[in-house]
């Protein structure tokens, strides 16, 4: 009986011992996994690779009357080939070099004859290269213009040579010259928008717009009415400076919409006194409990401005 128990303890210690060795050997396995990983890691980091290259070129434009700069600026360098793809192989650390002929050239860099680099470079016929921020388009016109007035639209730019514009009241191209007189049928706020050759996305310019009085000839509309109902809506804009109401947003709404931005339109008052438009409503804001009765515009030769304001009024 107690050599049975005897081999059975053998037994197990046997065992344990054997799964002892084992654990040992994997650790063993795993931390030369690991050191060989740190050791290749290592090994990377230390060794170079074109990624590592610090190199330039510039500029990337330019005329056949002028020169490129070419330098290598990278810590691990013994060597260079720059290789300049129009035939001509240059072995200096940095230098300059002109291309003949106009055209697109791949420069490219061979450090230790071992890692490489690549710079794209054009050249052009011409000495004259446009800098990017003139060669961007750009439209030179009012923000604010009246209904049937020819306003005047430019392309600024230097880059462009074919242009397209839409002026917002069709979807249609309405012009395709650099230089462009426009005028619009109805008033309104409009989106302009010119495209041009060297431009990836429009150009865009906001206008307003302004009602002109001027009418068209084939028009059915009464011109009394018509004036009549201006007269309206400017006495609705003096009764409201009248009654100290916000000034600035009544009185300019007057000056661009009916009066052309002339401050010193006649004012007519009870048929006898005579003010500027400028001095009248300056006045006007001051006075209590005045009623603005009436209100009467004539319009000047054009009949797209209003040149004399009658006004009846009375406390």
């Amino acid at each position: 009986m107690d050599n049975i128990v005897d081999n059975q303890w053998d037994g197990e210690e046997k065992k344990g011992f054997k799964n002892k060795n084992t654990l040992k050997v994997i650790l063993l396995t795993l931390l030369i996994g690991v050191l060989l990983g740190l050791i290749i890691f290592g090994a990377k980091l230390f060794l170079p690779s074109s990624n590592d290259i610090n190199a330039g070129v510039s500029p990337r434009l330019l005329s056949t009357k002028d020169s490129i700069v070419y330098k290598d600026s990278s810590g691990f360098a013994k060597e260079w080939m720059w290789n300049f793809g129009d035939g001509n192989i240059s072995f200096s650390k940095a230098g300059k070099h002109r291309f003949i002929k106009a055209g697109n050239y791949m420069v490219q860099l061979k450090i230790n004859a071992k890692y490489l680099d690549t710079f794209y470079v054009t050249v052009k016929d011409t000495a004259l290269i446009v800098p990017l921020t003139d060669s961007i388009a750009m439209i030179e016109a009012p923000k604010v213009g009246m209904q049937f007035e020819n306003l005047t639209f430019r392309a600024i730019g230097k880059g462009a040579t074919q242009y397209r514009w839409k002026f917002g009241e069709s979807n249609f191209i309405d012009s395709k010259e650099k230089f462009v007189q426009y005028f619009y049928k109805e008033p309104g706020t409009y989106t302009v928008l010119l495209y041009t050759d060297n431009s990836e996305y429009p150009i865009r310019h906001k206008i307003n717009i302004l009602p002109s009085f001027k009418l068209a000839e084939d028009s059915l509309v009464n011109v009394e009415d018509v004036y009549a109902k201006y007269g309206l809506d400017f006495k609705a804009h003096l009764q409201k400076i009248a009654n100290g109401e916000k000034f600035n947003e009544h009185y300019y709404y007057l000056i661009k919409k009916y009066l052309c931005g002339n401050e010193k339109a006649v004012v007519k008052i009870n048929g006898q006194k005579v003010n500027d438009f400028n001095s009248y409503c300056l006045g006007l804001q001051f006075e209590s409990k005045l009623t603005i009765q009436a209100v009467k515009l004539s319009p000047n030769e054009e009949q797209n401005c209003i040149k004399m304001i009658e006004v009846k009024q009375s406390k």
